[in-house]
């Protein structure tokens, strides 16, 4: 079992590796989840100084508890999200997906680099066939 710390950079290597692409958005979710991601940590911090300038300003010291409790959770967003990138790509592909990493591997004439992949190696072989490929591998 990885410690959380590696869990959350294994995340955030899973996130720079996965394709951006509009053909695999509808398939997988990590897409949605790296976008919400980046968005998450330009737009949280703002919201926070926001509010808290808005508390300061016309808030009552009783809610101040409520105010950090809630920042606290919309810091810990973003590391929730890498959280779970990170356990994905952890994950062993099931039959089906494993199926179609090996034959995208043969489709670039490269061996695969492991037995039983795991979504990391997927993201990496995507990105590969991606680059090498048309997209029509995609749908054959």
């Amino acid at each position: 079992m990885k410690s959380f710390g590696k869990t959350l950079t294994h995340g955030s290597d899973y996130s720079s590796v996965w394709p951006s692409q509009p053909e695999l958005a509808p398939i997988f979710p990590e897409q949605r989840v790296i976008y919400l991601l980046n968005w998450g940590k330009r737009i949280i911090p703002a919201l926070i100084v926001l509010s808290g300038c808005l508390q300061l300003q016309w808030g009552n010291a009783a809610h101040w508890p409520t105010f950090i409790a809630s920042c606290l959770f919309a810091l810990s967003l973003p590391v929730q999200g890498y959280y779970w990138l990170g356990r994905r790509a952890d994950t062993q592909l099931p039959p089906s997906l494993s199926r179609w990493y090996f034959d995208i591997n043969q489709k670039m004439n490269c061996t695969p680099a492991v037995n039983r992949p795991s979504y990391f190696d997927l993201a990496t072989t995507l990105r590969k066939a991606f680059e090498q490929l048309d997209r029509v591998f995609l749908f054959q």
